[in-house]
């Protein structure tokens, strides 16, 4: 079944890696039938190498949005997607991705999630990161019900229900757990790889990155204990130990940082800590699914 597929990419200051992106994407099997590129107010060339490619392929378009400041995460990302739902307007989609700019992969990647989309109980789909450092690919580890936030392909009804992304640290967590709430499967194919060639966060630093990442754990209502577990597992990540303290660092100093805002959804945020309670007792796995 051919299902109409649309990609909207966030993209600021990208020129180091965004060819690999374009590259990667003009030579896929299954090519989108629009990408709208967002450029999130670029200093560098990241826009003329897109246009470079939107005058060779016209199912490319680029977007510019001006916005002062530096490099945001979290809200601003999903500030930028927006932007390119807005101007995505009443165009038809049956699967809309969210892809990241810093990516590299091999051209029957989008034909192997599309094809996930055959089962209908199948919310949202993508392939497996591997981030890759130093010249060697390394396992960005997580779980097979987890969506990667660079590269996530929603079906249109799994979208609608969930109401797009949220403008909150951690949205990426948050939009998957709303997904299986509504019924929803979310999954990683691990045999579809990636090549990410930046760590989220990792622009601002290896630890401010971390520090962000506990601040999303904690705007989207993760329970406590499940965040310890979580920067506790990640001490065995680069930067050695102290990157999943300052992921513990992030979270609890969260607490007394009124910047930093928990999603106004009791009942999802109950549905969370319920998911994470039970994978701290039953080997990271999901609860079983409700009938």
């Amino acid at each position: 079944m051919k299902r109409r597929l649309v990609i909207i990419s966030p993209c600021r200051d990208e020129e180091q890696f965004v060819r690999f992106t374009l590259d990667s994407v003009v030579k896929q099997t299954c090519r989108p039938d629009l990408w709208i590129i967002v450029d999130d107010g670029s200093r560098d060339r990241t826009a003329e190498i897109v246009l470079d490619y939107t005058a060779a392929h016209p199912w490319i378009r680029l977007v510019r949005r001006q916005r002062d400041g530096g490099r945001q995460l979290g809200p601003g990302v999903v500030n930028a997607f927006n932007a390119g739902l807005a101007d995505l307007g009443d165009e038809p989609f049956d699967v809309i991705a969210k892809l990241d700019c810093d990516l590299e992969f091999g051209p029957a990647i989008f034909a192997g999630i599309m094809a996930h989309f055959d089962d209908p109980r199948v919310g949202m789909a993508s392939g497996t990161s591997w981030l890759l450092v130093q010249g060697r690919l390394v396992s960005e580890r997580y779980t097979s019900y987890h969506v990667p936030g660079q590269a996530k392909f929603y079906r249109q009804a799994c979208f609608r229900d969930i109401g797009g992304l949220q403008c909150v640290y951690g949205w990426d967590v948050i939009d998957e757990t709303a997904a299986r709430r509504h019924g929803w499967l979310t999954l990683s194919d691990p045999q579809i790889i990636f090549t990410h060639h930046r760590l989220q966060g990792s622009s601002f630093g290896a630890l401010r990155g971390r520090i962000i990442w506990g601040q999303g754990a904690y705007a989207i209502g993760s329970h406590p204990l499940f965040a310890l577990a979580r920067g506790i597992y990640r001490m065995a990540e680069r930067p050695w130990l102290v990157g999943g303290l300052a992921f513990i660092w992030g979270f609890f100093i969260s607490y007394f940082n009124p910047d930093i805002q928990r999603i106004e959804d009791p009942g999802l945020i109950r549905y969370l800590r319920r998911e994470q309670l039970y994978r701290c007792m039953h080997g990271n796995r999901l609860p079983p699914r409700e009938i």
